[in-house]
């Protein structure tokens, strides 16, 4: 696959945003070297200096670290992201010494609904697949999730283990993608019939209903992601700094 950038950038910054998406598609993989100066000054047909200028850029982004005498080389994410007890669910729970696992209820292919086009920057209706679970610890239900992306997104967090690993921690530890932050918004509920008859409580008890969106490091949303908390067996806690 071919990437090109918007030729109204700069020369160094069209060079930087074409490295930049090989990387963010996974082209130019974890781990690997980067064509040389001299390769890239004949792919692109500039100067040494303004490779050079491309190439500090990534390096100021964290995409790409420079070896003496080796090269350059795309640096692999982190194996363990922090990103919360919310989307690190499992390791959340593991680490205050539960155990903690999933059970993948249905796929299905969906037009998406207005929230999760709204999210990922979509028109409403356009179709993804929807990924709906439920995750135990110590061997009750404690919270239903659905997620929502595009199919090929879904199929490659599917064949990883997501039974018992967080989607978020796949997506970046095992399948190369890099996440810079996470939107999170979230609100009180009742539990509905079908969620109080997954999560054994009743239908008029309240569920902590918790949207976030992670996205990578270029700003683009990857899915869209729902969670339903029983509301007398998850507490949300924060500290927000200056």
């Amino acid at each position: 696959m071919t990437v090109t950038a918007p030729a109204t950038l700069s020369l160094f910054a069209q060079i930087e945003s074409n490295l930049r998406q090989r990387i963010l598609n996974n082209q130019l993989a974890a781990g690997s070297k980067l064509p040389s100066e001299a390769e890239l000054e004949t792919e692109f047909g500039v100067s040494r200096i303004t490779v050079r200028q491309a190439l500090a850029a990534l390096h100021a982004s964290g995409l790409i670290e420079k070896i003496n005498g080796k090269g350059s080389f795309v640096t692999r994410p982190t194996d363990a992201p922090d990103l919360g007890p919310l989307t690190g669910f499992y390791e959340h729970m593991r680490a205050q010494g539960h155990q903690a696992h999933g059970r993948t209820l249905h796929v299905r292919k969906v037009r998406a609904p207005a929230q999760a086009a709204e999210a990922l920057r979509i028109a409403p209706g356009v179709e993804l697949t929807a990924v709906t679970g439920i995750r135990m610890v110590n061997g009750k239900p404690l919270a239903i999730c659905v997620i929502y992306g595009p199919t090929a997104l879904i199929e490659a967090v599917l064949r990883e283990d997501i039974e018992t690993n967080d989607a978020m921690t796949l997506l970046e530890s095992r399948l190369g993608y890099r996440l810079k932050a996470t939107h999170i918004e979230t609100s009180a509920i009742p539990a509905g019939k079908a969620r109080a008859r997954q999560l054994n409580i009743s239908e008029h008890d309240p569920v902590l209903r918790i949207r976030f969106t992670p996205y990578d490091v270029s700003d683009q949303p990857l899915c869209y992601s729902e969670m339903y908390f029983r509301g007398d067996g998850f507490s949300y806690k924060a500290v927000v700094k200056r």
